[in-house]
């Protein structure tokens, strides 16, 4: 199962991350979240989490963690636009100037 994205206008610093990110996650996103439940890699917080909910949510709160980080970059604060992501349950947004750029789902 791979997360897809959706991407409106043209790619800058922070969405061409985001993109390397979910790229990322579809690639090393299986043997991440199986050893986060054997416990073999990341923290007690992300084993817990790999522990307690399915994949595609693993992956989602992953992604919306490396989206804040983007968002948040010195880039972003620097830049003239400003940036904002943020999750439901089936998806992750990426905003700039109060539109759309990136959703990311299944």
């Amino acid at each position: 199962m791979k997360a897809k994205y959706e991407l409106e206008g043209e790619k800058n610093y922070v969405t061409s991350n985001i993109i390397d990110c979910v790229n990322y996650w579809n690639r090393e996103g299986i043997d991440v979240y199986s050893n986060n439940i054997t416990g073999e890699y990341g923290s007690k917080e992300t084993n817990e989490k790999a522990r307690k909910t399915v994949y595609d949510d693993f992956i989602l709160d992953m992604l919306l963690i490396d989206c804040r980080t983007f968002c948040n970059s010195k880039y972003a604060k620097e830049s003239n636009v400003e940036f904002e992501c943020g999750r439901t349950r089936s998806h992750i947004w990426v905003h700039m100037d109060n539109k759309r750029v990136i959703i990311i789902n299944f």
